[in-house]
């Protein structure tokens, strides 16, 4: 049976489980004053594609949860982490060094390829 999540609660999640996140969710908050989780995995996709320390963990976390946590967050992850990745170039530097079978194959669903 699959546990499902709310996007607050991954969010949540995400930032207990990395710092960088955690970090990232600070500014946010100070910036909305509540917690948006589209806007919210957004920044943490630019986090990602900038190659910040954090990326490979992020990635995995994503993986990890994408099909495991109910649909709510399989389509937060889908609409605002992986739709936001452009290109095959992005994609290739997100994925790097991380097993994101689930990730990359969304990708190519939502670009059609």
């Amino acid at each position: 049976m699959i546990m499902k999540l709310s996007s607050h609660s991954f969010c949540e999640k995400l930032a207990d489980k990395i710092p960088e996140a955690q970090a990232i969710l600070r500014v946010h908050l100070n910036e909305f004053d509540t917690l948006l989780p589209n806007v919210f995995l957004a920044e943490i996709t630019r986090y990602v594609l900038s190659g910040g320390i954090a990326r490979e963990r992020i990635v995995e976390f994503f993986e990890n949860n994408f099909h495991n946590l109910g649909d709510e967050v399989e389509n937060l992850i889908a609409v605002s982490f992986v739709e936001n990745i452009e290109t095959a170039k992005e994609l290739n530097f997100a994925t790097n060094g991380v097993d994101a079978t689930r990730i990359i194959t969304e990708w190519h669903r939502q670009k059609g390829q």
